[in-house]
């Protein structure tokens, strides 16, 4: 065989992640997300080991590291347990480390929201269940909360974090709103990735209720099931993003061409079908004319 120079490619660091910080990632996801609320109480440490399909100890060591981190604390007695105290969790504990990207690379993750998210709120609008909806309206309650001692003026730490928990919030209700689990993984990646821009954008606003009131036009959009509506509603809620990023790199985004996509119709139908069915709704019959 013939000598070859060896390859140009650069292998990256494997980033290896103890089994304890894997749990401690996947309890943080669900605060984050709402789906446990500050005040509850976790299960039990056997019922949660057997959920997680972890060992006690792995178990403890993940609950020591979100101790520390000021998320959860462990009361005593019969009366105790492991309570969730804080909504804001380190980022370090938000989930597996993505590959570092600069901040002139994400660019490309504005793109790609650009793209999906009209899409993804229609889909929303057209399968979502009134649990659904209400979890887009705690996340904007949970907004105007955190924003309101910062009207008119720069925002604070705590309230900027806060914000950043409602917004990712409202993002992840409408994913989870499609029914699709593909567009909910997809979807928390490109948020994860976006976190920078987004406490960037919301920490240089002069006045906060901005984002939400973008965000109460996005939910009143989809309640309203309208596309246009919808469109207009993600692309001003994405231009906030979009105009932070432009202001922090010194650089314009690149124009939105026209795609052939546009042009078609959304495989999203009037009349939703139900749960777990492949088949779309028949068409509706002409009515004969009686001769």
């Amino acid at each position: 065989m013939a000598r070859t120079q060896p390859t140009k490619f650069v292998f990256q660091p494997v980033q290896l992640v103890r089994p304890a910080e894997l749990v401690a990632f996947r309890i943080s996801e669900a605060i984050r997300a709402g789906d446990v609320r500050v005040g509850e109480r976790l299960p039990s440490e056997q019922n949660l080991s057997e959920q997680l399909g972890v060992g006690r100890p792995t178990l403890r060591e993940a609950i020591k590291l979100l101790v520390q981190a000021g998320v959860l604390n462990v009361l005593p007695g019969s009366s105790g347990g492991i309570f969730v105290i804080s909504q804001s969790v380190p980022p370090e504990l938000c989930g597996l480390p993505l590959p570092e990207m600069p901040m002139d690379d994400i660019a490309g993750v504005l793109e790609a929201r650009r793209l999906i998210e009209p899409h993804v709120s229609r889909m929303a609008a057209a399968y979502g269940t009134p649990a659904d909806l209400q979890a887009m309206r705690d996340a904007v309650a949970l907004s105007a909360e955190a924003g309101a001692p910062y009207r008119r003026r720069r925002i604070g730490r705590e309230g900027l974090e806060l914000m950043t928990i409602a917004s990712t919030r409202f993002n992840i209700a409408v994913a989870r709103a499609t029914q699709n689990s593909v567009i909910v993984q997809v979807m928390e990646i490109l948020l994860r990735r976006m976190e920078p821009v987004r406490m960037h954008a919301l920490s240089e606003l002069d006045d906060v209720t901005v984002s939400t009131r973008t965000l109460a036009n996005s939910l009143a959009a989809i309640e309203s099931g309208d596309p246009e509506l919808i469109d207009k509603a993600t692309y001003e809620r994405i231009g906030l993003l979009e105009a932070a990023w432009e202001r922090a790199t010194g650089r314009r985004l690149r124009r939105r061409p026209r795609l052939v996509a546009d042009t078609l119709p959304l495989a999203v139908p009037s009349s939703a079908p139900s749960r777990g069915s492949l088949t779309p709704p028949a068409p509706k019959q002409k009515s004969r004319a009686r001769g």
